[in-house]
């Protein structure tokens, strides 16, 4: 990804009434997506690298626990000066989150979250479209390593067409990297879900007027 590796300060600006619940979903959730869109930018450390595949490689992806436990594992493969931190926050009409970060990585989830926010009906669509193909297939609970070469004859065209519309409707260009670290198609089809569901409500937070990206 050619994404600019200098860190810089960046504005999110806020407006309309937040909640106590707010103050905690979008923050969490941009890291989130900003750790998986870090993990997939070149390193030259070997050590950030293995951390980044194990992160990759390690979780079934059964259930919930294995994307919890996934995005907590990019944070901390993370250098903690490369992650986002607070410089200033004012909340006010119009007010702001003020955040020292890699600008290449903020710039990437702006574009992302702003595409989807633009189509958000037609990329919920196509997210339900995926889930529902999946669920009929008994693909959301098998463990994505499980059977592999079963998944392969049976599900494979599947996997891979559903994994190219998640990869164009976020706007990567990452599959086969992806694929890569994951190590299984299916495993890498879950974590491109599990990415839109965090993007499309940082989408509903910018098309609610909350923010501003």
């Amino acid at each position: 990804m050619g994404i600019d590796l200098t860190e810089e300060n960046y504005k999110i600006h806020i407006d309309g009434k937040w909640n106590l619940e707010d103050l905690y979903i979008f923050p969490h959730t941009y890291e989130q997506v900003y750790f998986l869109i870090y993990s997939l930018l070149p390193h030259e450390d070997e050590g950030i690298q293995e951390k980044i595949q194990y992160a990759y490689s390690a979780f079934p992806w059964q259930g919930g626990y294995s994307a919890v436990n996934f995005y907590n594992k990019l944070k901390y493969t993370t250098p903690k000066k490369e992650r986002p931190q607070v410089l200033s926050m004012q909340y006010a009409s119009p007010g702001w989150i003020e955040l020292t970060l890699i600008i290449g990585v903020a710039v990437a989830v702006e574009r992302i979250v702003k595409a989807i926010s633009t189509s958000i009906r037609e990329a919920n669509s196509v997210y339900h479209e995926i889930h529902v193909g999946m669920s009929k297939r008994k693909l959301l609970r098998i463990e994505s390593k499980r059977k592999e070469i079963e998944l392969e004859q049976q599900h494979a065209d599947y996997i891979q067409s559903s994994a190219n519309k998640m990869v164009q409707l976020l706007g990567l260009k990452d599959i086969e990297q992806m694929h890569q670290k994951s190590g299984s198609p299916l495993k890498t089809l879950k974590i491109l879900l599990s990415l839109y569901r965090r993007v499309r409500t940082l989408a509903e937070f910018q098309g609610n007027g909350k923010t501003k990206l």
